[in-house]
């Protein structure tokens, strides 16, 4: 019997390469908005996930254009906002995975606007 123990490693995931320190600030905006602006995992519940394609956008817009570090709002980092809404959208495919990448692709990408979220009722109101 060798006096050195042995550890099959081959083909598993080594998390010791993520970069936890890192993940905090992302833990923070997950709470902010568990706790504060919504409800525990309410993310899940989004029905049209385009609404996280445009928010990893304006993040990264106000990060990289804007020269602003942090949202006004939760007062985390921009970036951290960013990771969280592509975490929901890996999640969201991952969860989704026996469609097709490209129609899920054209679904995700496709959502109603605030006009046709509006009732028949208002629209006739506003004359369109």
């Amino acid at each position: 019997m060798s006096e050195t123990g042995v550890k099959e490693y081959k083909n598993k995931t080594r998390w010791s390469l993520l970069p936890f320190d890192a993940l905090e600030p992302v833990v923070s905006v997950l709470d902010y908005g568990a706790t504060t602006k919504y409800c525990k995992n309410n993310w899940k519940r989004v029905p049209h996930k385009a609404a996280y394609v445009d928010a990893i956008v304006r993040h990264w817009a106000h990060y990289f254009n804007d020269g602003e570090e942090f949202d006004p709002e939760s007062g985390e980092s921009h970036l951290a906002h960013l990771v969280c809404d592509a975490l929901f959208l890996l999640w969201n495919r991952q969860d989704k995975k026996d469609i097709p990448f490209d129609e899920y692709l054209d679904k995700l990408l496709t959502y109603p606007d605030f006009v046709t979220e509006i009732s028949e009722e208002k629209r006739e109101a506003w004359g369109k």
